[in-house]
């Protein structure tokens, strides 16, 4: 009785100090249109909910279109900001915090910094973004090379200019001068036809990177019009991972995802830093997660193509039992030739990328969904529930009961 009181004491005494701790304020603007933008809210707010002493506002790009009660909940000890310096949320928070430090995560070099607050930059590695580009193509064995980049020139592009240099560069480094696009100017006339006619120039087969996924829709209908055939003619390559383009357009898009849930943490960890007064570069990078392969890269009458309905399958149906042996009688063919085509095209085997797309299921199931934790791993395809909970807990951090509660 005597050890049951003392611990309900301290128990409620650590639950008194809990509710004395002041929660400091993170305030998160974005355009949460993009599948960008949410990526990175996901990583902000993992890091957040596992800290009881941050609270976090998230807020749109229009102020009309948000449920803050701005006169007080502006009022915040730190802002990440996924807009630059744009929108009228953001000016009327940094009016309300005349000195709270700012977090930005946009690609626009010229729109990332505040003057008299402490202030960071975090900017996607363009030079890992071509990287991945330009190694996909490498390793499809392609000997001619081209980019596109945006559709009009202004200050703001830097992005746009560092992966076309990156690229450029990369290639040289293996003895090839990719072909680069130079828009007409708007007196010039039609943008489809000039691209269309460069198109149709490009000795092919031709691997042709994108700066971004809106940008290589233009593409993909300027191919179509010109009667290209992709990916046979040409291989094309963009960067975002934007899923409601690419597995939307014909063929489906291939793209770089920058580490977008990786820049959030980031961009928490460091404003939390500023918060607390200690200074941090001014400009940091984040990198690549990788490289989602659809069609507009693979060779549709070859082990490429077999590949991509590997990975295709395997995400669709990872709650089945499934394994290397089960996709090859799928797909009719051995399974050593379906794990050396699936090596090379996504440079990660079969069981690698199951367990990823298992652990995807799991995580929404616990999110989205009331099935007992003592049945996800049956649900996620796994025979032994402990083995489950034990990858879970390696690659999370955290229990899956932890995972839902957070």
């Amino acid at each position: 009785m005597y050890c049951e009181t003392m611990r309900n004491g301290v128990e409620w005494g650590v639950m008194k100090e809990k509710k004395n701790i002041r929660r400091r304020r993170v305030l998160m603007l974005a355009d949460f249109s993009y599948a960008s933008a949410k990526a990175i809210a996901s990583g902000v707010i993992r890091f957040v909910s596992a800290r009881p002493d941050l609270e976090l506002l998230l807020g749109g790009t229009h102020p009309q279109n948000n449920d803050l009660e701005y006169e007080g909940n502006l009022v915040t000890d730190g802002i990440i900001s996924c807009m630059g310096t744009r929108g009228p949320l953001l000016k009327m928070a940094l009016k309300a915090n005349p000195r709270c430090p700012v977090v930005f995560t946009s690609l626009v070099r010229g729109l990332s910094t505040v003057m008299g607050r402490p202030c960071c930059s975090l900017q996607c590695d363009n030079a890992a973004v071509a990287h991945a580009a330009a190694t996909l193509f490498l390793r499809h064995d392609l000997a001619h090379f081209a980019y596109v980049g945006a559709r009009s020139r202004t200050p703001y592009d830097s992005f746009d200019n560092e992966r076309r240099r990156s690229y450029v560069q990369i290639l040289a480094e293996h003895g090839f001068a990719p072909d680069i696009y130079v828009p007409p100017s708007a007196a010039a006339g039609s943008e489809l036809d000039a691209l269309a006619a460069w198109l149709k120039a490009l000795p092919k087969p031709c691997g042709l990177f994108v700066s971004y996924d809106q940008r290589a829709m233009h593409i993909l209908s300027a191919c179509r019009a010109a009667g290209i055939a992709v990916p046979e003619q040409i291989q094309v390559v963009s960067v975002d991972n934007e899923e409601w383009i690419c597995d939307h357009t014909s063929p489906t898009l291939t793209s770089v995802e920058p580490d977008f849930e990786g820049c959030g943490r980031r961009a928490a960890e460091t404003l939390l830093r500023l918060m607390a007064g200690r200074k941090c570069e001014p400009v940091e990078t984040f990198g690549v997660k990788g490289v989602e392969q659809r069609m507009s890269t693979t060779d549709m009458h070859g082990s490429a193509n077999r590949a991509v309905r590997a990975r295709q399958y395997l995400r669709t149906h990872a709650g089945e039992p499934l394994g290397t042996a089960r996709l090859a009688e799928i797909l009719g063919c051995s399974p050593r030739l379906l794990q050396l085509s699936y090596k090379t095209v996504f440079g990660r085997t079969i069981q690698d990328d199951l367990a990823e797309a298992r652990l995807d299921l799991a995580k929404s199931l616990l999110a989205d969904t009331d099935v007992p934790v003592c049945e996800i791993p049956e649900r996620c395809g796994f025979v032994s529930p402990p083995h489950f909970m034990s990858f879970f807990k390696r690659r999370t951090g955290m229990t899956m009961l932890q995972w839902r509660r957070r």
